[in-house]
């Protein structure tokens, strides 16, 4: 079942108990963090306290994934469950983000984040880790990936940010312009949005866009300052990319507007080795808008790495997990 169905479903439901319209929306993102198996973790960095979730099996392989612009760890709500029997899964809100959030006078260039990531992996003892990024995760992901290549198993690149695409999608000519399409300040901004990263809008529920755009509108000035200070500058992954010499997927949804497609020529140029997958009718958040098309394209690229899959667990002992709600 599709994660918007499930969406959907769950609304109706709490419509018909008579919450109210934010408690809707707390009650469904809970609704599908715990069917997703997450479990809400704190660890002090840097001066945050940086919010992450786990998912999955302790004793299996350990995916790193990190979310693109303006998003949290609920963009893998819908991967998850196709990757938890066979992985343990790390998810953190990247300082600035989600519900680790923003704190002035921090940096938030892409060398601070990178040193950020690589002391919450050693707080982890991540020593062999496979990184997954989106957009500006996958920006995230590359560079410490190129800085920490003996602790990488894999990486996967979806829609990453990174390089100077050479066509220039929507969102790039509108910044280019002066205006950040991925800010939100009014309504109108969030339906805009909706219909840049997604190839097919999905439904949701209008108390569940309300509170969005509610959480958003109020990070707006913080991202904006994040946006600039990452992006403002030229420091491209085309000097980085010679370092990634472990097993390297670049995948992209067909009608990305963010980040064109046309992004793939110079990562392939830039990492020889890596594999390429397109997937067909999606824009720029695969994991979301067919996660499992793009499960399904991972697991085989993991195959071909030859990552080893543990036993499944006795269905007599299924591991048991808590998920701490969402504050209304």
């Amino acid at each position: 079942m599709i994660w918007w169905i499930v969406v959907g479903m769950a609304g109706l439901l709490l419509v018909g108990i008579g919450l109210t319209w934010r408690r809707w929306a707390v009650a469904t993102i809970n609704f599908l963090r715990r069917r997703a198996g997450y479990a809400r973790h704190t660890i002090g960095l840097d001066g945050f306290e940086l919010v992450y979730y786990e998912s999955g099996r302790r004793d299996a392989p350990t995916m790193l994934l990190l979310h693109g612009f303006g998003a949290n760890a609920d963009t893998w709500v819908a991967l998850a469950p196709l990757l938890r029997q066979d992985f343990r899964l790390i998810m953190p809100d990247l300082p600035g983000f989600g519900d680790t959030g923003h704190l002035p006078g921090k940096s938030y260039s892409l060398d601070a984040q990178v040193a950020r990531l690589k002391d919450f992996a050693d707080m982890l003892h991540l020593d062999h880790v496979h990184v997954v990024g989106n957009s500006m995760g996958g920006y995230i992901a590359a560079a410490f990936a190129a800085a920490n290549t003996e602790r990488v198993a894999s990486l996967a690149l979806f829609d990453a940010a990174g390089v100077d695409m050479p066509v220039k999608s929507p969102f790039y000519e509108a910044a280019l312009a002066g205006n950040n399409m991925l800010l939100v300040r009014e309504p109108a901004d969030f339906e805009r949005i909706l219909q840049l990263i997604y190839h097919k809008v999905p439904f949701i529920p209008g108390y569940l866009r309300d509170y969005l755009i509610q959480r958003m509108s109020e990070a707006a000035d913080a991202h904006h300052e994040i946006f600039e200070e990452m992006f403002g500058q030229r420091v491209w992954l085309d000097m980085h990319m010679e370092q990634l010499n472990m097993p390297t997927l670049v995948l992209w949804g067909d009608d990305d507007r963010v980040l064109d497609i046309s992004s793939i020529k110079l990562f392939q140029a830039g990492i020889p080795h890596a594999e390429v997958a397109i997937v067909p009718a999606c824009g720029h958040v695969p994991q979301l808008e067919k996660p499992q098309a793009t499960a399904r394209v991972y697991r085989e690229f993991l195959e071909r790495a030859k990552v080893p899959i543990p036993a499944p667990v006795q269905a007599e002992q299924p591991a048991k997990r808590e998920v701490t709600p969402v504050e209304p």
